[in-house]
């Protein structure tokens, strides 16, 4: 629970980073950037609920690995992507974990 918590909390954070100078008006992303994003997310969930972890380090190590593939969007300031990237991250764990999904709130 404690892991599931932190991984939140660091893609909330991530996620906060503030924002550049350019408009988000002059950015509109096209849908097959947004679900190439959200696959990206879903394939990082993937990598996370499928493994054992044997310590909390070994468990943070794979959500700064989720946190660089995502960081892919920010770099190429596409912010639209990136939320779609945490929000199937975040629903991913939730649907094959609803017991940790039910903790939380």
């Amino acid at each position: 629970m404690k892991y599931f918590i932190i991984a939140i909390l660091i893609f909330g954070l991530a996620g906060c980073g503030g924002k550049s100078g350019s408009s988000s008006a002059d950015s509109h992303e096209t849908d097959a950037q947004l679900e190439e994003a959200r696959n990206a997310g879903r394939e990082a969930a993937r990598k996370i609920i499928t493994r054992e972890f044997k310590d909390s380090m070994e468990f943070h190590g794979a959500i700064l690995d989720a946190n660089a593939e995502k960081s892919r969007f920010h770099i190429a300031e596409r912010p639209e992507s990136a939320a779609a990237f945490d929000s199937a991250f975040i629903s991913t764990i939730r649907a094959t974990r609803p017991d940790l999904a039910r903790q939380l709130q």
